[in-house]
Formats: structure tokens, sequence, C-alpha cells
């Protein structure tokens, strides 16, 4: 509900503020007091404007509301609050600047956030039930609130609907791209996969490649090398060494056994080296088919450092990764052909489930279209007639497949009709105040601004009129600006609106009215008529 309102410098008004009760209260005053002036204040908070001709150099519209959890959940993620808001706009003839309990936010951000706090019936104003969105999702929760296991069914099947619809969303528009980066993956690892390397295979073909190209050094380097090892009978290693082993065995009893344990090792290893040489140099007796198979060898593991390294090391990590990336396509493959599919049959079912939660509240919704008929009979449009428009929509949400929208029409000759193209004013208040009096609870709107729903109609309409804004204030808070005293008479609080003029200056004044005044007010606004 709304606490408090103060003004300053906004258009009449200098500095005043009003303390709002909850239930109904009430504004009077004559006309040309400021009254619609007063509504622009409250309106700069549904719209985020404020008339150029209501700026009084720099002046300031502050309204301070408490808010349920509701519009709390609505709103954390954009302006966090508690449970108290103040909204205020601070002005002057070349701009305007609106704070969120003292956070700077845009103009739109306060008329998005306004119209779940306040709604005025007055000529022209935007309010929240007559806008199609709004309205299908009161409908939808009262038909919740009625018979909530009828959502049951349609809650699980969407559940699974939207998981799969999550999926198709990361599934690139263009199906083609999705099969040729298939087609690509697969290329690429068989590439890899044909030549089957493993790690420091480059390094070893590589000294490979480099000995069969100097074979022929090779060659005679190991052959020297063996003559000069054993193979000369004449003058070899093996021999010269031999001697010089015997000899430090023979005098190994004086001291030498050390020296001698280290010739034979000599010894042996010069037989070592020998050998490897000789395996060596028989490794060497190759064709040229071999080398022409290490060639291509070579070659193939050096195009695959190209393309997919820079090192062997990474074209076998890669090739991991190509296989794991292949793995989530191919999975993206199946899913399209069966996701289409399986949406479209899941979304035929609910339009089913939702044609079904329709039709099991036929009844409920029936009564409410009488109730609702009932009350503008009562508020004098005898002649009104609601009907609900009832839409397939093309895509599903959580709650149903189908939009319901209330039409109506108040004389028979016509058609029904969009509330939102009905023009507002007098007759439309009380259109709203009909529906209003019927939602209660559901219409998550707590305040409500009523101007000119008592306009042109007689003293017996102006009681019923306030009987209902009366009923209907037990659950809402209700503020009217009205001229008949039958509806001044039932509120909770009477405010009155007036001019003031001092040294040919004239400003407008609201005060709440104590008894006596109030009594006199509404006194006045009988005039001499005796009922």
């Amino acid at each position: 509900m709304i606490v408090s309102l103060s003004l300053n410098n906004f258009g009449l008004f200098d500095d005043v503020s009003v303390n709002f009760k909850e239930g109904m209260n009430v504004i009077t005053g004559e006309s040309g007091a400021g009254k619609s002036m007063f509504i622009n204040a409250l309106d700069a908070f549904l719209t985020g404007n404020i008339p150029q001709g209501l700026k009084n150099s720099e002046g300031s519209v502050s309204a301070f509301f408490t808010v349920d959890e509701y519009i709390k959940n609505m709103f954390k993620e954009i302006v966090p609050v508690e449970d108290e808001v103040i909204i205020s706009v601070n002005f002057s003839s070349k701009k305007t600047l609106f704070r969120i309990n003292g956070t700077i936010v845009p103009k739109n951000t306060v008329a998005e956030f306004g119209k779940y706090l306040l709604e005025i019936h007055s000529q022209d104003s935007q309010m929240l039930l007559r806008d199609d969105g709004y309205q299908n999702e009161i409908f939808h929760e009262i038909m919740y609130k009625n018979n909530p296991q009828s959502f049951a069914e349609y809650s699980e099947i969407y559940k699974e609907y939207s998981i799969l619809k999550s999926k198709l969303s990361k599934i690139p528009g263009d199906k083609e791209s999705i099969y040729r980066k298939i087609d690509v993956l697969r290329y690429q690892i068989n590439e890899i996969e044909s030549v089957n390397p493993y790690k420091g295979e480059d390094d070893e073909i590589l000294q490979k490649y480099k000995a069969l190209n100097n074979l022929e050094i090779i060659k005679k380097n190991i052959s020297e090398s063996l003559d000069i090892l054993k193979e000369n009978e004449e003058n070899n290693i093996d021999i010269m060494f031999g001697n010089v082993a015997f000899m430090i065995s023979k005098l190994k009893d004086f001291g030498f056994s050390e020296e001698e344990n280290f010739a034979l090792t000599i010894q042996d290893q010069i037989s070592q080296l020998h050998n490897m040489l000789e395996i060596k140099l028989e490794d060497l007796d190759i064709d040229e088919n071999e080398v022409e198979a290490v060639t291509e060898r070579l070659n193939k593991i050096m195009e695959l450092k190209r393309k997919y390294g820079p090192g062997l090391d990474e074209v076998i990590s890669n090739l991991q990764t190509m296989k794991e990336e292949l793995a989530e396509y191919e999975e993206i493959e199946k899913l399209m052909k069966i996701i289409h599919p399986k949406i479209k049959n899941l979304k035929n079912i609910l339009k089913e489930e939702s044609k079904k939660i329709i039709d099991e509240n036929h009844g409920y919704l029936l009564e409410m279209k009488k109730q609702i008929e009932s009350n503008l009979f009562d508020l004098g449009m005898k002649f009104a007639q609601i009907d609900y428009y009832i839409e397939q929509q093309n895509e599903p949400d959580e709650k149903s497949s189908h939009k319901i929208n209330l039409l109506l029409k108040t004389a028979p000759q016509n058609d029904f009709e969009h509330l939102s193209k009905i023009a507002s004013g007098g007759e439309m208040s009380r259109i709203l105040l009909a529906l209003e009096s019927v939602l209660g609870d559901t219409h998550k709107i707590d305040t409500m601004l009523f101007d000119e729903i008592d306009s042109g109609v007689g003293p017996r309409m102006a009681d019923l009129i306030g009987e209902k804004l009366l009923k209907l204030s037990s659950k809402k808070q209700i503020i009217v600006i009205t001229h008949m005293p039958q509806v001044a008479n039932m509120a909770n609080a009477h405010f009155k609106i007036y001019k003031t003029e001092e040294k040919d200056y004239i400003k407008s004044n609201i005060k709440e009215l104590g008894n006596a005044e109030r009594e006199k007010e509404i006194k006045d606004m009988y005039g001499d008529i005796v009922y």
C-alpha cells in the first residue's frame, strides 16, 4: 500500500504531504482545486513522466510504499528492495531524476516497478488489468487456485518439453554446419589414426632417416673401427691391450690386483664395443625399399605435426580432443533426428492438456462471468456483457498452451472488444471496479485510485458505487476522488484538496479532515438538496 505522498514545488503544490490509511481513502474538493495535479503526481510513478507545465523550477515528488513478497521477488534482480520502498523524483525545467530507495534508476524501471504498486483509474491511464498478458496470468492463477490438480499432468509434461527446448537452443541453427563439422572431424581423426604415431617416434624416425642417407660414411667408419678393435690381424687394439693386461697380471702379487681387474674390464669393453658395431653394421644391410619406407614415414609424421602440432605430443593430445568433440557432435546429430519430432509431439500433448484444464474449469469461469456481469448491472451498466477470448498460443508456457483474455461490450448492438481497446474514463473505472471486486486478492495491485468513477451517475447509483468500493477496500487500499457525498460518506479517511490565495499567489493544499470538518464537507457536497 501507499503510506505517504510528498509534493514540493509541483504545480500549485508548494510543500504538502499526505498520510494515507488502509481501507477506503476519499479525496474531495472543488473543481480546479488541484485534484488532477494530485493524480499527475502519482501518475509519474506509473509513466516516468512529469508534465512540463507542472515543473516549477526545482521540485520533487516522493512516495512511501510497503510491498509484499510477490513484488520483492519480481524485482530482486533489477531493484533489490525490502518491505518498504521510497520512490522519488527530483526535477527541474531541464532534467528529471528518479530514485528507488536512494538509488538512481531509469524512468522505465520506475514505470515497470510502479505499475505493480499502484493502479490509477482515470482518463487515459494505462491500468495493468487492461493488459492482455496480465489478464492471462490472472485467469490461469485463478484456475490453479480453484483446481490445482488439473494442472499436475500439464506441469510434468512441460518440464520435459522445457528440457528438450533448452537442448534444442544449444544446437546451431545451421544444421549443415553440424554435418560439415562431423565430416571434418572424422577426416582429421582418420588421417592421424592411419599414421598411428607414438610419443617420441618423430625423433627416432628422424635419426633413422639421417642414418640411411649417410649409409656409406657410416659403414666405412664402422668397418675401420672394427679393424682397429679386432679384425686387423697384424695390428689391433684387442691384441695390444691383451698384452698390456697380461703384463699387469704378472704384477698382481706385488700390489697390482686392482689394476689387473681394471685392465680385464677394459678388455671386456673392447670386445663389447666390437660386438655392438658388428650388429650395427649388419643392420645397415638394407635395401632401397626400406629407405623409401622410412622417408615416407618421416614425411607423414612431419605433415601431421604441421597440421595438428606443432609437436608430436600435441598431435596425439589433439587427436583425443577431436574424438571427444566428435562424440559431442554425433550426440547432437542423433538429437537432431529425434528432438524435433519429440518436441512436436509434446507440444501437441500440452495443447490437449491445456484444453482439458480450461474445460475442467469452465464452470468456475462461467460463474466468474456471471458475478462480473452482476456487478456491472449494479453499477448502472445493465447492458454490459463479458466473454472470454481463448486463443491457442504458438508456444506453450509453464502454465498453459492457451491465452485467456476478457472481452466486453456495453451495448447489445456492439461487438465484444478487448479491455485494452475500450475508452477509459468513468465507465472504464466502473468496469474495472466490477472486475476487481470479483478477482480480489488474485489481482496483484494493492492500491487503487479511482477518479471519475461516479461521473454522470445519480445519488442511488453513487450509493451502490460507494458500497462496492467499501467492500473492495477490505482487500485493497482504495483512494477515491469524488464529487458524490454518498461515496465520501463511506470512507475510512477523508482528505480535501483546496486552494488558498496569499498576496496574489495561489497555491493548492491537501489535508485530512477531522470528524467535524468531514461532516461539514459532506453537508456542503449535498448542498441544499434533502433526500
